[in-house]
């Protein structure tokens, strides 16, 4: 089984994906992490690396989306976190963890020592900005998507890791 994740920053998508594929034995990839690493790379921190490397790359959604697409073709069993994986892999299972944005900005703010006030500028500058490329780049594509693209959706607002986990389990027993 193929599975992708949309997410938006701080839906609990890393740690979830990490705890499951590890119980079931799947591969994880996340389009973020490949991101981080080639930020890393150029050390430069993940918006450093968006201000600097991906607004100036018309092309880098499509560069991004192609290493999906192969990744795809060479794996069967995989978890795959992204912004568009649902769409570039259609036989997927596609879930959408959903959270509230006031308290993905909060989850930020913690993790990353940083004020409510830096993270929501920071983040809403890059959603908005992201919204904007994917118009571009992909206008046959709606993003954020709508919710009909998705095969389970769970808020997961007031919810522990564990308990997303055990949610997503027990969904997928029954396919």
């Amino acid at each position: 089984m193929k599975i992708t994740l949309f997410w938006l920053a701080w839906s609990w998508t890393s740690t979830i994906w990490k705890l499951l594929s590890e119980e079931i034995g799947y591969k994880f990839m996340s389009s973020w992490n490949i991101m981080r690493s080639w930020a890393e790379d150029l050390w430069l921190s993940i918006y450093d690396f968006e201000d600097q490397v991906v607004k100036d790359d018309p092309n880098f959604d499509v560069k991004l989306d192609n290493y999906v697409e192969d990744f795809w073709k060479k794996n069967n069993k995989f978890i795959f976190e992204s912004r568009l994986a649902w769409n570039f892999i259609p036989d997927s299972y596609k879930i959408y963890l959903k959270c509230d944005e006031n308290i993905r900005y909060e989850r930020i703010s913690w993790r990353e020592w940083v004020s409510l006030d830096e993270i929501i500028e920071k983040n809403t500058k890059r959603e908005e900005w992201a919204e904007k490329r994917y118009a571009v780049v992909y206008p046959d594509i709606s993003f954020p998507p709508t919710e009909d693209v998705f095969d389970l959706i769970i808020n997961v607002n007031d919810l522990t890791p564990e308990e997303i986990l055990l949610e997503i389990k027990e969904r997928l027993k029954k396919i």
